[in-house]
């Protein structure tokens, strides 16, 4: 598996376990979670669609 997939992957899981937990307890900072969410995940799309566009190679 790339590198870039399983840091993406990996991410999204602790990100969605975070939220999970946040919403279940009830957390008033719930929305700032979720918009920080938003926006790592935004961030790896674009992560992605650049090195699709570049040439993402693994090196090592």
């Amino acid at each position: 598996m790339r590198t870039l997939t399983a840091y993406g992957i990996g991410v999204v899981i602790v990100l969605a376990v975070l939220n999970g937990i946040a919403w279940q307890a009830g957390m008033p900072w719930l929305h700032s979670l979720n918009v920080f969410s938003a926006g790592f995940v935004l961030g790896v799309l674009g992560t992605y669609i650049s090195a699709f566009v570049n040439g993402y190679r693994r090196i090592a």
